[in-house]
């Protein structure tokens, strides 16, 4: 491939990239014909997606192990991308982990963790990335949030208390680069089919309450493609799922409401986690 093919390219950065919904997003824009720029913690995975990437279509790739928890590195990283691309089109600040732990039994450490991961990542991709594509004059930023980033979920405060900090950003970085032609999107998947919950520090038995039973997982691939055609329209969210939907706007206009809908899911949740043997 000649240079100048890959640099003509769209680009596009994605962090949380070695699995999930950051993997399906970069192989779907791989197969759109996109250079990609993976970010993640993980090396090896990065480079087992980005070699899919390649055989998928993108025209370039570009691994740049991350932790987005530190400005420095998130800094290298669009720096990077800027470098061997020459601009950056599309941002996915996707990158997070979860706790799963009533408020009260939090620690002061886990707290400091989550939001240094699922909300200083984000602010750090998005403060990198804005300075780029107002110089270039356009691109679009997507913030993956969560739809209980605008409901608060029992025993999911800590990882709902971050992404409602990342949907508050993401409004007013939204209103502020629209004189630079920059589209901000807040991404709100619902319980969505990846490695995620084997990964939520404190343990969760969300996959066997009678909740996940009836709803079952969205596959990461809906996200991805929703993200990708979402790309270059003034889309300021996107809610999945009908029951998301439902839920923020019973929120929004019956509170009482949303928090019995939330106690019987509290409830079914102690129930699966009794079964397994384990003390609420």
């Amino acid at each position: 491939m000649r240079e100048h093919e890959t640099m003509d390219a769209s680009v596009v950065i994605v962090t949380g990239a070695s699995s999930g919904i950051g993997a399906a997003t970069a192989l779907e824009f791989a197969a759109r014909g996109r250079a990609v720029v993976l970010a993640a913690r993980r090396a090896e995975k990065l480079d087992a997606v980005a070699e899919r990437c390649r055989q998928a279509g993108a025209v370039g790739t570009l691994v740049v192990p991350t932790d987005v928890a530190s400005r420095d590195q998130v800094d290298a990283l669009v720096a990077a991308a800027v470098e061997r691309f020459g601009r950056v089109d599309v941002m996915v600040n996707n990158a997070g982990h979860g706790v799963h732990a009533r408020v009260h039994e939090v620690s002061d450490q886990q707290m400091r963790e989550i939001m240094d991961v699922n909300f200083f990542g984000v602010f750090y991709g998005c403060r990198a990335i804005a300075q780029v594509m107002i110089r270039q004059g356009g691109g679009h930023i997507f913030n993956v949030s969560s739809v209980i980033g605008r409901r608060g979920c029992p025993f999911n405060g800590a990882y709902s208390a971050s992404k409602f900090a990342v949907c508050g950003l993401s409004d007013a970085l939204r209103v502020e680069m629209l004189p630079y032609n920059v589209r901000v999107t807040t991404v709100l998947p619902g319980l969505t089919r990846t490695d995620f919950f084997d990964h939520v520090r404190g343990g969760t038995s969300l996959h066997k309450t009678s909740f996940a039973r009836v709803r079952g997982l969205m596959p990461p691939e809906t996200v991805a493609r929703r993200i990708a055609r979402t790309v270059g329209r003034h889309k300021p969210e996107v809610v999945f799922s009908l029951g998301g939907k439902l839920l923020i706007w019973v929120h929004n206009r019956f509170p009482r409401l949303a928090d019995r809908m939330m106690k019987l899911y509290h409830d079914d949740l102690v129930r699966a986690e009794q079964r397994d043997g384990e003390k609420p």
